[in-house]
């Protein structure tokens, strides 16, 4: 049975004030606002880059929280989301190497992550997607294991 969950976001104001307007919003669309915002965003991405190990760190703890979502509302974390994540973090050349290069651990959290959620049945993948995954994780995990 699927639950109904509401985020209430307030900040400073006069929260005490029966007369102030704090609004109360969907958790898919704020969910769905923070993958835009964040996760998705090349900006943010290219700012995230620019920061080394502590940019893919943050990237990479970003794609555990969207597990750990996508868990909590009984899978209802959007297939394009994930489809994106792959395309932007794994699949786009540059930013895979940057990611591998200045944090392997954290790029193949973001791997292991993409995997988790396509067996756990939150995300629909086509089948080349996942070989590809599977072959960046044996890629990304021989680097961290110091394999030759």
């Amino acid at each position: 049975e699927r639950v109904a969950v509401s985020i209430v976001e307030a900040f400073g104001n006069d929260c005490g004030d029966e007369s102030s307007n704090v609004p109360v919003r969907d958790l898919q669309d704020v969910l769905r606002l923070e993958y835009r915002s964040k996760l998705l965003n090349p900006k943010w991405i290219n700012s995230m880059l620019t920061q080394g190990s502590g940019g893919a760190y943050e990237i990479s703890q970003r794609m555990t929280a969207l597990i750990g979502w996508g868990a909590t509302t009984r899978n209802d974390v959007d297939d394009f989301i994930f489809d994106q994540a792959a395309d932007r973090y794994a699949f786009d050349e540059n930013v895979a190497e940057q990611l591998r290069t200045s944090n392997p651990e954290a790029f193949k959290n973001v791997i292991r992550r993409l995997l988790e959620a396509q067996g756990r049945g939150m995300w629909n993948a086509d089948e080349e997607k996942l070989e590809k995954l599977r072959d960046l994780y044996s890629d990304v995990d021989d680097i961290v294991e110091r394999v030759t």
